[in-house]
């Protein structure tokens, strides 16, 4: 008897085997992914792509007036890793499934926080986190629907979504300068001996950058100095210095950035490239 049961058991996991390979099939519309870091948040989009197959699309296929899940399959998943601004309201960071009422001129957005649907069927409008009204336009013809990002710059990117003859264009919005002035913060408060110039160096170049708490910038470009010396940071002390109003002490930190890179470059036998750029900060300090 024991042996029939494990004769039968071989069988049971062969044919289950068996069944796991036929369920592997090619899909009408296959998953995607498209991601994308805007400043310093991430993006992710997690969709089926269905393809138009010569049918009609708007007010057809998907029905005017109608929540639509956008794609196929399960619901589209977007993911932001910080909180952004969708055409121009406010979307805390999270994931939402992602759905759309189009009509011949306009289409209504949704972002849902119900990310556990499939079609429409669990689509409930009091989970609706966000709502905004976008204007389709005309796109070079599609034939399976794609998510995109384009016209990306440092705090904004658009996000695309095109199909058939149509495209729907998103204004996303992201607030990396204070994104970015968290992460320095973070950075300080859990510096190391090991890490401590190269993080205090770089949180004194951001003050230059954005034209902030520069009186911080040059307590953190000292501390970073005094760290580690580097023909570098004498570098970034000259432009924290000159931010700061102190032209004459930023000529000096200048040169002594010159001094160390020429100083490191006899020893290593290469050239201290950046000599001349140092040289051309200089003269405008002067």
């Amino acid at each position: 008897m024991k042996k029939m049961n494990y004769l039968v058991a071989i069988v049971m996991t062969a044919m289950m085997s068996i069944t796991a390979i036929a369920q592997e099939l090619p899909q009408p519309s296959p998953a995607a992914k498209v991601e994308q870091r805007i400043g310093l948040t991430d993006i992710s989009v997690e969709y089926s792509r269905p393809s138009r197959k010569e049918r009609a699309i708007w007010g057809a296929l998907v029905p005017y007036n109608e929540v639509w899940r956008v794609g196929a399959n399960k619901n589209t998943l977007i993911t932001f890793s910080t909180d952004v601004k969708v055409e121009g309201k406010d979307l805390a960071a999270g994931t939402y499934s992602f759905f759309a009422i189009p009509t011949a001129t306009t289409w209504t957005i949704i972002f849902n926080s119900n990310t556990n649907g499939w079609g429409t069927g669990n689509y409930d409008k009091a989970n609706n986190v966000l709502e905004c009204t976008v204007t389709p336009i005309s796109a070079p013809k599609q034939e399976s629907m794609r998510f995109s990002f384009e016209k990306l710059k440092d705090n904004t990117g658009n996000l695309v979504l095109a199909w058939a003859e149509l495209a729907v264009i998103m204004k996303i919005e992201v607030d990396v300068e204070a994104k970015a002035w968290e992460n320095i913060d973070k950075a300080i408060a859990e510096v190391t001996d090991e890490n401590k110039a190269d993080v205090y160096r770089n949180a004194a170049k951001y003050t230059v950058s954005t034209k902030k708490r520069l009186e911080e910038g040059l307590k953190w470009i000292n501390a970073s100095i005094e760290a580690k010396e580097s023909w570098y940071s004498y570098w970034v002390k000259a432009d924290v210095e000159y931010a700061n109003g102190n032209k004459v002490e930023a000529v000096k930190s200048a040169k002594k950035a010159i001094e160390l890179g020429e100083a490191g470059a006899k020893e290593s036998g290469k050239p201290f490239t950046y000599k001349a750029r140092i040289e051309k900060a200089i003269t405008e300090y002067k």
